[in-house]
This record gives C-alpha cells, sequence and structure tokens, in this order.
C-alpha cells in the first residue's frame, strides 16, 4: 500500500501534468502573453493554490519547463563522445541529432507549442546555443574550424548552423509529420547541398 508521501508525490505530478498541458493548449490557442494563471488553473482542473505550491508565476512555470526539456536536449547533443561510427567530419552526427528529435517528438506538442508563433521567443536562441555547441564539439574532434575563405566567421557559422535550426523548425511547424529518423537525415544530408541544387 502506497505512502502518505508516495501518494502527494504522485498528485504532485499529476498536478505539473494538468497544468503543462493546459499551457500548451492555451499558448496554441491564445499565446503565452495572453494568458493568466486563472486560464491556467480553470484549464488544468486545480486551484490556484497547487498552482502557487508549484510555481511562481506563469513566466516561472514556462521557465521551470523549457529549462527541462532544454536539458535534456543538450544531454542528447552535447554529452559523452560522437557515436561510433560517426567520422571526424561530421559535425551534425545523425545519432545525436536522432537522439534530440526523439526527445522532442516524445514531448511534441509543448516543444512546438513553445517554439512557435505565440510562445516563447527565446527558447529558438536556446537551442541555437546547443547547436552552435555541437557545431564546436564537432570542429574540435575534426581539429579543424570554420572555413573563412567564402564568407567571415560570424557568417560562415550562421550557415552551417542556420540549417539544422531551419529543418527542425519547419518540422515543428508542420505537426511533426516527418519520422524522426527523415528529418534526422535531411538535417546529415543537407550539408552536401547548395541552395542552386534545390531550384531550376
Amino acid at each position: 500500500m502506497a505512502t502518505d508521501e508516495q501518494v502527494k508525490a504522485t498528485r504532485n505530478t499529476q498536478s505539473r501534468a494538468r497544468i503543462k498541458g493546459a499551457l500548451t493548449e492555451l499558448i496554441r490557442e491564445k499565446g503565452f502573453d495572453a494568458l493568466t494563471v486563472s486560464d491556467l488553473t480553470r484549464r488544468a482542473g486545480v486551484n490556484r493554490g497547487t498552482f502557487y505550491l508549484h510555481f511562481v508565476d506563469k513566466y516561472d512555470l514556462l521557465e521551470q519547463l523549457e529549462t527541462e526539456i532544454i536539458g535534456q536536449l543538450e544531454q542528447a547533443l552535447l554529452a559523452g563522445d560522437a557515436p561510433a561510427g560517426a567520422s571526424c567530419a561530421e559535425l551534425f552526427p545523425y545519432e545525436k541529432i536522432l537522439s534530440a528529435l526523439l526527445i522532442a517528438k516524445s514531448d511534441f506538442a509543448f516543444v512546438a507549442a513553445i517554439s512557435g508563433p505565440g510562445g516563447d521567443p527565446e527558447f529558438s536562441s536556446k537551442l541555437k546555443r546547443i547547436i552552435e555547441g555541437l557545431l564546436d564539439s564537432g570542429l574540435a574532434r575534426a581539429g579543424t574550424a570554420v572555413k573563412t575563405d567564402a564568407f567571415p566567421e560570424a557568417y560562415a557559422r550562421e550557415l552551417a548552423i542556420s540549417h539544422v535550426l531551419s529543418i527542425i523548425d519547419l518540422w515543428l511547424a508542420r505537426g511533426g509529420k516527418e519520422a524522426p529518423e527523415v528529418v534526422a537525415r535531411m538535417v546529415v544530408d543537407a550539408k552536401d547541398v547548395c541552395p542552386s541544387q534545390l531550384v531550376g
């Protein structure tokens, strides 16, 4: 039989899950800026006291939930060595990208909501910093640097990172229609495609 502490922990977990679900729905419906704590508690079916037991305000709620998902993505993309079979030239290893996409897929509604028009504009910046870290670890592994013969370094780095972010952003905006494996392969293969190959 469950102890009082176990019952309390279960209720807390369920309350947080309901509040997160309410936040996700309301961001899609009215945008984060327009929603209120009252909106959240009504939608989640919890009282305000329960909300404030977990969060200071709606900004703290968003920050806590984003920190959780960002932490998981950092772990997937930046922790440990490159996967077995990854070449030194592979700046964005398939297995690492796939691992991150599977995390996003497992919490897709929330990730799509916060990265969308009514979500948190800072989320894309946070994700970009992780992708930059992945680029830097790949460059270090390859013992090389961003090429600066065609573009200044800042622009060359932006080009290297932007294709990863653009593909992921579009996948999220399209509702995650493609399997994470397909999207991860697009991210890896896009480095060998120039815009002129895509038109005409």
